[in-house]
């Protein structure tokens, strides 16, 4: 049963708006990729930007220069509970000492460091947050001395934290929570014996928040009901974004694959996965699908790129069931923007093979940015994307069916008119995720101004009745 509605009207801004982001750092994930390109839209809109890293603070990332960035705890700090400032500033330490790629590489490769890490702050976030007073204490003091008024976890495991450092800033900053990988670290919760408490947790600083929780696509916002139990009033959805700035030349793109990939073969059609290279993205269906298309005479070349978050176990695996299935695929790490959008214009199609109901799919819009078609799961969030606006812009196969996967990308390698109509419609599809569309979205759900230039500096009043949401009785 519902109370009424929280109610915020004749709330007095009496300054612009300074926002606040919470942000997991470490492997580059789709979370992290969005809230990126949030915050530098929001300084490119002139409100004043903070990020807080928590995990990792990242070195290679393009933030906009006004974005000032602070730590909220590093890797190590729930790793040594009897002592955690010290162990805080440890982390921090070989954050500034130790190269980034070689952080990462170590994290993936030590058996057990990101369960570990993982576990050690799910355990914090169900027994209560408040608990780390010195770190609660801090993050407030730091908040309040940088103005922050609204603040937006990246995912929604830190939302405990925002929600518990806000009741000790003076004026009681708002904050939203946006769901965007809660079922991923909900797999730890519950091997640990953790999940319903976890699911508590999110419960309750949902509805202790003071706007409806942001889920990024309608059936994950489905899911989020259905699994963590909250009501469809307490959600609304808003896609991410994406850079949409006109496709590459094909010959510019083909060229810097050639670059990295010295081995690629411009007369031979090349699918591409582009994402993290974990065990819930379903690369073992793709290669066994392109194995059933080499079987049916099709000439096909294969790139699979991306980082692991969760160790290298899975990526090995998959290399090696690409040799036991006699394929060769162009396989990398990370690689960085210039080459993502390079495979995208150069591939005959992207794929997507997620096992686990995506929540959205930003690689597959950005593929379309691009003017390639894509091809995606049947089940998810990631199962709209391909259509916005009355275009499509790629096909779907039925989740878990590496068969299913190889009809739908054969008719995308032997139908040049399906893959000119769906290449047409990729680019208007792509328009509708645009980051200035997400700004906009997030904006108008904050009841916030387009921009700082448009905040009344007297007597600013901003009512938000129609975004409140209902909290339990």
């Amino acid at each position: 049963m519902l109370a009424q509605d929280r109610h915020t009207s004749g709330t007095v801004l009496e300054r612009p708006p300074v926002l606040g982001f919470v942000m997991v750092g470490g492997p580059l994930v789709g979370a992290q990729v969005r809230d990126l390109r949030l915050a530098n839209e929001m300084a490119r809109r002139g409100f004043p930007v903070h990020v807080w890293w928590a995990f990792d603070r990242p070195q290679g990332i393009v933030l906009d220069p006004s974005i000032s960035q602070h730590w909220l705890f590093s890797w190590s700090r729930h790793m040594l509970p009897l002592c955690p400032g010290a162990a805080d500033q440890l982390g921090r330490l070989a954050c500034r000492l130790v190269p980034e790629s070689l952080r990462n590489r170590a994290a993936q490769r030590l058996p057990g460091v990101m369960d570990r890490q993982i576990g050690r702050v799910l355990r914090r976030i169900c027994e209560g947050v408040e608990r780390d007073q010195g770190l609660i204490t801090r993050f407030a003091r730091e908040i309040t001395a940088a103005g922050v008024t609204h603040l937006l976890p990246n995912l929604e495991m830190l939302a405990p934290f925002v929600r518990a450092a806000r009741e000790l800033v003076p004026g009681r900053p708002r904050y939203l929570v946006t769901f965007q990988g809660y079922e991923v670290y909900a797999n730890h919760a519950r091997r640990m014996g953790l999940e319903e408490s976890l699911y508590q947790r999110l419960v309750e600083v949902v509805r202790d928040s003071d706007y409806r929780a942001v889920a990024v696509s309608q059936a994950y916002s489905d899911r989020i009901q259905r699994e963590v139990g909250l009501l469809p009033t307490e959600l609304s959805v808003i896609p991410p974004g994406v850079p949409v700035n006109g496709p590459l030349s094909l010959a510019q793109a083909q060229r810097r694959v050639q670059q990295q990939f010295p081995q690629f073969r411009s007369n031979i059609p090349l699918v591409t996965y582009l994402g993290r290279q974990d065990s819930e993205k379903g690369l073992d269906l793709l290669l066994y699908a392109i194995r059933l298309l080499i079987d049916r005479g099709q000439p096909v070349q294969l790139a699979m790129c991306g980082p692991t978050a969760f160790g290298e176990t899975y990526q090995k695996a998959c290399g090696e069931i690409a040799g036991h299935l006699r394929i060769e695929p162009l396989m990398a790490g990370f690689v960085d923007d210039d080459v993502r959008s390079a495979l995208f214009r150069t591939s005959r199609a992207v794929v997507y093979p997620s096992i686990h109901e995506e929540p959205f799919g930003m690689v597959p819009v950005e593929a379309m940015a691009q003017g390639t078609p894509v091809l995606v799961p049947d089940r998810g969030g990631i199962a709209g994307v391909v259509e916005a606006g009355g275009h499509r812009g790629g096909l779907r196969f039925r989740c878990w069916d590496s068969g299913s996967l190889a009809t739908q990308l054969g008719n995308l390698l032997h139908s040049d008119s399906l893959h000119a109509q769906l290449a047409r419609g990729a680019l208007d599809v792509a328009g509708c995720f645009s980051v200035q569309s997400m700004g906009q979205k997030v904006l108008d759900h904050l009841r916030l101004p387009s921009a700082r230039s448009e905040f009344p500096m007297q007597s600013a009043e901003f009512s938000r009745n129609s975004q409140s949401r209902p909290r339990a009785a």
